[in-house]
């Protein structure tokens, strides 16, 4: 059977304002300074600074693609724009492999197990295995996502072309984003225990590992939702990113903030009532007791609590411009969290690590605003393969009403 592919062009591709470009380079430089100033000042907070961005960072690029990968398995027929929009995250992955390498090289730097190894743990905790582990966890996930990307552009040449997308050529999207799932779980969970748990080399939650990637994915749909809501215009989209669709990402956000919700419940109450010398103070630390512990709950309620609560409008989930505002407040309270779980592994006294690297942050912020846009200005806003779908589906309809 093949689908026509004579679809609905959108020729209106992203087109970057000058002020886009120069405040992503002056934040780029800015970061850049803020990462120099602190390496030469104080390199041990300065790793952890890198650390946390790149976990804020990966975190959103992996838990977009991610979305792509959920809408592909589910069919799902309400997304090709938005599907578009996950998949410029890929743009940003060759800059992560960079700081991932980075990292790697310097873990000497920022994880306390190599000074003062954990002789229990040696087996996990040490550094070849650590390095060869995450290096190969992310290129393997990066690698995945990079072909269902590049599969779903292909597609695209094919209706540019006045081709048709064939039922093998969903065959091959419907198989590759099976596989992205199974890797996904695997890859970031692992990152989960080694970038954040092994930080506190003791402690110990096989709830935590599922919480990690979760989240991530929570943190990309909340990115996705402010793209879908600055950029439906200047895409030309609009058609494919209505009322409808901002409330079905609206239900979505809400159903993940409960969903994480749920899990941190189930890792709070589990470490509290078993109250075990190696599981307990790591909670204690950042809820309980002491600086850490404001900033905690407040990460929980601007991440989870507030959202869940704003989010029970209808209203204002069909409206882009009251929705984009809570996915950015719950996307603070993402990095708050991030910020939380490594800082406070780091040093337990004072809750604001070396100040002049924090501009780092904005660097990050840059570079993935310049690569994504990138992205979208070059490539087709609307995925043609999931709008496709809409299309067979209606023709499978068709074929069952008689």
């Amino acid at each position: 059977m093949r689908y026509s592919a004579h679809l609905r062009a959108v020729d209106d591709n992203l087109k970057l304002s000058a002020w886009v470009v120069l405040i992503s380079v002056a934040l780029i430089l800015i970061g850049a300074a803020g990462l120099a100033v602190g390496f030469a000042l104080s390199a041990h907070e300065t790793w952890a600074w890198l650390l946390i961005d790149f976990v804020i960072f990966s975190g959103i690029a992996n838990g977009m693609l991610a979305w792509a990968v959920a809408f592909r398995i589910g069919q799902a027929r309400w997304t090709p724009a938005i599907n578009r929009i996950a998949h410029s995250a890929i743009a940003f992955i060759p800059f992560l492999a960079v700081v991932l390498i980075a990292l790697l090289a310097g873990v000497a730097g920022w994880v306390p197990w190599i000074a003062h190894p954990v002789r229990t743990k040696l087996t996990w905790l040490n550094w070849p295995a650590f390095v060869t582990r995450d290096f190969l966890s992310l290129a393997v996930l990066w690698i995945l996502f990079f072909i269902l990307v590049r599969w779903s552009l292909n597609a695209d040449e094919k209706a540019r072309r006045g081709e048709d997308i064939t039922e093998s050529d969903h065959h091959r999207l419907n198989s590759i984003a099976l596989a992205c799932a199974m890797i996904y779980s695997i890859s970031v969970t692992i990152i989960g225990w080694d970038f954040i748990m092994s930080l506190a080399p003791r402690w110990v939650s096989t709830m935590f590992g599922p919480y990690y990637f979760t989240s991530d994915m929570y943190a990309g749909l909340m990115v996705i939702i402010i793209m879908s809501a600055w950029l439906a215009k200047p895409l030309g989209v609009e058609e494919f990113l209505q009322s409808q669709q901002f409330k079905d990402l609206g239900n979505l956000m809400l159903g993940m903030s409960l969903l994480l919700m749920g899990f941190f419940y189930a890792q709070y109450v589990t470490i509290w009532y078993e109250n075990l010398p190696d599981e307990s103070p790591f909670l204690i630390i950042r809820y309980l007791r002491g600086p850490w512990s404001y900033i905690g709950w407040a990460a929980f309620i601007i991440e989870y609590g507030a959202p869940f609560l704003l989010l029970q409008s209808r209203y204002l989930k069909m409206h882009r411009n009251l929705l984009w505002p809570v996915a950015a407040l719950g996307l603070a309270g993402f990095a708050l969290e991030r910020y939380l779980l490594i800082g406070a592994s780091i040093i337990q006294t004072r809750t604001l690590l070396f100040p002049a690297a924090l501009p780092a942050i904005f660097g990050f912020a840059g570079v993935f605003t310049l690569l994504v846009s990138a992205f979208l200005k070059r490539y087709s806003p609307i995925s043609k393969a999931d709008e496709a779908l809409r299309k067979v589906y209606r023709e499978i309809e068709k074929v069952e009403t008689f």
